[in-house]
């Protein structure tokens, strides 16, 4: 993949702008539509949700340690493992807990982000920004969107 030589304020654009557009394929879904299994494997958009949500916290916990200088608390490059680690935990949350984590972990590490020096955008920053936001929120938008579609 190309390094990414886009502005910080470029990249947090883009994150703003894929994130509205998952949050539109997810608007107007019923209660039971929002928690009905099989939108992405046994996956719920409440799932979908909740997942996303991890990934931010995950990714804002990997960039604070980064920029303190610290060891990463995991190997993250085999994401399909972690996620099948958190599963269980994901899936035991309610809809309202999914939709909490989604929008405060956002919240968060979108905060986080805007305040970073330009320096501090280095290349291991962008790599967990693209991962963790834009890149992500499009890949399951999609499939829900292909879900939905299916409706």
């Amino acid at each position: 993949m190309p390094r990414d030589t886009r502005s910080p304020q470029e990249i947090l654009d883009h994150v703003i702008t894929s994130r509205v557009a998952l949050t539109s394929v997810v608007y107007g879904l019923s209660e039971a539509q929002l928690t009905t299994s099989g939108v992405v494997g046994r996956w719920s958009v409440k799932d979908l949700l909740a997942h996303l949500g991890k990934w931010e916290e995950v990714c804002l916990t990997e960039l604070q340690k980064h920029l303190r200088g610290e060891e990463p608390g995991g190997d993250y490059r085999d994401a399909l493992a972690y996620n099948d680690q958190w599963e269980a935990e994901l899936q035991a949350l309610t809809l309202l807990e999914s939709i909490a984590a989604f929008e405060t972990s956002h919240a968060r590490l979108l905060c986080f982000l805007a305040a970073l020096k330009e320096e501090q955008w280095d290349g291991y920053v962008r790599a967990w920004v693209r991962g963790s936001t834009w890149h992500h929120f499009e890949e399951h938008g999609a499939e829900i969107r292909a879900w939905r579609d299916q409706l």
